[in-house]
């Protein structure tokens, strides 16, 4: 009898736990894959921001930008010396649309000939 008691609640206890370590494991993704588009817009920026400060034609530009996503927005500023360049990206939350997280990088490179 105490045998089948144990095993009962060790099932018990294994229902009541396997919803909390799937949502670790849920919340843990997302949070991998924010921090990988993050990288991402951090590459792309600094190529972005290294391209117009060599002053490279703007079909490369947006050949640049498009390599982050099709949501990308992207935005250009002239400094005294250097070209900063902000990309944004509007990212849904743990990988579905109930939510959305912006993320933001702006990277900056010395101007060409100055």
């Amino acid at each position: 009898m105490r045998a089948s008691s144990s095993r009962g609640s060790v099932t018990a206890e294994l229902v009541l736990t396997l919803p909390a370590v799937i949502l670790i494991m849920i919340i843990a993704i997302a949070a991998m894959s924010l921090q990988s588009t993050k990288l991402q817009l951090i590459n792309v920026a600094a190529m972005v921001a290294s391209a117009v400060a060599r002053g490279e034609p703007a079909e490369l530009i947006d050949q640049l930008v498009a390599t982050a996503g099709e949501q990308v927005q992207f935005e250009l500023e002239e400094l005294e010396d250097s070209i900063c360049v902000k990309l944004s990206v509007a990212a849904p939350i743990a990988g579905f649309e109930i939510g959305f997280l912006e993320l933001v990088e702006k990277q900056c490179a010395r101007a060409a000939g100055q």
